[in-house]
């Protein structure tokens, strides 16, 4: 093969599989941010848990609080604005946070 009708042919090549390679599309964007949560009152029954945006976020927050026996969920899920926080009894329940709506996380509190 002459070297004109190599160098043809590479640079077809390389046209079509520039054409033919994926279009890359970055991961689904979170709509939510995650959230920290730590202890505040203790009683002999369950705690008072403080729940807020990490540090450095611009999204909102949501939380679902759970039955830690049966998995149920305990009312709506709350949004918690950035830069405020909310307190939240637990007693017999777990929070679960999400950050697409889609699926929730286990929130360990500290």
């Amino acid at each position: 093969m002459p070297k004109r009708s190599f160098l043809a042919v590479l640079t077809l090549v390389a046209f079509l599989a520039a054409l033919a390679a994926p279009v890359t599309l970055s991961p689904p964007t979170a709509r939510y941010c995650t959230p920290i949560a730590f202890r505040d009152r203790v009683v002999g029954v369950g705690y008072q848990a403080v729940v807020r945006a990490a540090p450095g976020c611009k999204k909102p927050v949501k939380v679902r609080k759970e039955n830690t026996r049966t998995g149920s969920v305990i009312g709506d899920p709350n949004v918690i604005p950035v830069g405020e926080v909310q307190r939240v009894w637990l007693f017999t329940h777990r929070l679960r946070y999400t950050l697409d709506d889609r699926t929730y996380q286990r929130l360990e509190v500290r």
